[in-house]
């Protein structure tokens, strides 16, 4: 089964979050696609956990493999009228996508500076990747399908790939996603993280049969392997059609990113945002 990997991560020395629990290297992460079928990843960088230098200079090393998607926190923007410079800046330097991580960067996902930059993405032709899974301790916030439709409403324009898919409330996401052409509900992390949930088992198996033009999978390498999360989806999704799963697991983010060109290079001392 081919694999389009919405959610890889890779750091330099191979550690991922300060540990070594988990081997982030890139040649890890590229052998692992190989044993696979992977035939692309999105390759994301968290703010302030990664190195957007080494995200980029991976992907223009390996330019059929890699979609670089570079790490924003916009919490450390100065102010708002900054937002649109650094936004620009980064599709600039050859990255498709920006990733926004509200709960590890410790920010309210509907705070002015995180939708302005949400915005200012579909003007420079960048996809946001949003992690969805937004509860924080210390920080109250709104239940995660309202603030979807929220920044889908403030923010229309942006093709926004909902990471893993705000967890137990995918159902209560579907129905926002699928009044949205732009965008895309993605269960990357959370189709291993709660199985055993009959009920969420249930859930996703139905999201496949009927929504699979909405829908992305990927792995958040490190913390899970593509033979892992390929193994679950074919179970999840026995019985569902070929052209369903084709669509699931690598034609929705092909479609998505047709006209992304990698850089042709990579200056070292670039991505100073």
């Amino acid at each position: 089964m081919k694999l389009f990997d919405s959610l890889t991560h890779v750091t330099a020395d191979g550690s991922w979050m300060g540990e070594y629990t988990y081997n982030a290297s890139a040649d890890r992460l590229l052998c692992e696609m190989d044993r696979n079928n992977v035939s692309k990843a999105c390759l994301v960088t968290i703010a302030d956990y990664g190195d957007n230098r080494y995200t980029l200079a991976t992907a223009c090393r390996h330019p059929t493999r890699f979609v670089p998607v570079a790490g924003l926190n916009p919490r450390t923007v100065p102010t708002i009228r900054r937002i649109e410079a650094i936004v620009s800046n980064i599709a600039s330097q050859g990255f498709a996508g920006i990733k926004l991580h509200p709960r590890l960067n410790g920010y309210d996902p509907l705070d002015p500076k995180c939708i302005a930059t949400i915005d200012s993405a579909a003007s420079h032709n960048l996809v946001i990747f949003l992690d969805t899974l937004f509860r924080q301790r210390g920080l109250a916030t709104r239940h995660a399908p309202d603030v979807v439709d929220y920044l889908a409403y403030a923010c229309p324009d942006t093709k926004i790939i909902l990471l893993h898919g705000t967890g137990p409330a995918m159902m209560e996401l579907y129905e926002i996603v699928r009044c949205n052409e732009n965008l895309i509900l993605d269960l990357s992390f959370t189709i291993m993280r709660y199985r055993g949930s009959e009920r969420l088992d249930s859930d996703m198996n139905y999201l496949f049969k009927t929504t699979d033009q909405l829908i992305t999978i990927g792995t958040d390498f490190p913390e899970y392997t593509p033979d892992e999360v390929l193994t679950r989806f074919m179970y999840l999704s026995t019985g569902i059609e070929a052209h369903r799963l084709d669509n699931i697991t690598h034609g929705n983010l092909e479609r998505l990113f047709i006209n992304y060109k990698p850089p042709q290079q990579h200056n070292e001392k670039s991505t100073g945002f």
